[in-house]
């Protein structure tokens, strides 16, 4: 039998955890600075910081996956306009591919929604996020204020209709990019 997959918002006790989660899960990771535990650290308590949506994932009580979702926006033509990062999706290596970053996602899309977002960035995978209903951000008249390959680059509009008059340039939170 498969071991249920909790998702709850991260309480301050499991700060350690988290750190420790997202060392491992980026450990092996070629493309990765080994620095995604140091920007959670950063934005930490910074107003770009949105406690429901730094969620925890555990299993039999042990933590094994973290989410973190932080304010940015997209801002053009004198306007700017919310919209949540995605970063970073991390999973221990024993429990990657079990389903762990499936109810992670989901539940921070889920509760994105509720909280009253309409678009999620992210720099990932193109092969994992589309499933979730992530979009090539190259559809839209938006951009990144960095380089990054453009099938990486991805947006999810949480709404019919959440992207419609909307361009820009993403602007994240100043902790999110390392100075």
């Amino acid at each position: 039998m498969k071991a249920a997959i909790a998702v709850r918002a991260e309480c301050p006790g499991d700060v350690p955890a988290i750190s420790e989660i997202v060392v491992r899960a980026y450990d092996n990771v070629i493309y990765s600075d080994h620095r995604e535990h140091l920007m959670i650290e950063r934005l930490r308590g910074t107003g770009a910081w949105i406690p429901p949506l730094s969620l925890l994932a555990e299993v039999d009580g042990r933590a094994v996956g973290h989410i973190l979702l932080t304010r940015a926006s997209i801002c053009g033509s004198g306007s700017c306009v919310e919209t949540l990062a995605l970063a970073p999706l991390s999973v221990v290596p024993d429990y990657q591919s079990r389903g762990v970053g499936k109810r992670l996602v989901e539940a921070a899309c889920q509760r994105a929604l509720e909280l009253g977002f309409d678009t999620i960035v992210l720099v990932g995978l193109p092969s994992y996020y589309p499933r979730f209903g992530f979009e090539p951000m190259s559809r839209y008249p938006i951009t990144l204020p960095f380089d990054a390959p453009g099938e990486n680059c991805m947006i999810l509009p949480l709404r019919p209709g959440a992207l419609d008059g909307i361009a820009g340039v993403v602007k994240y939170a100043e902790e999110w990019l390392e100075h």
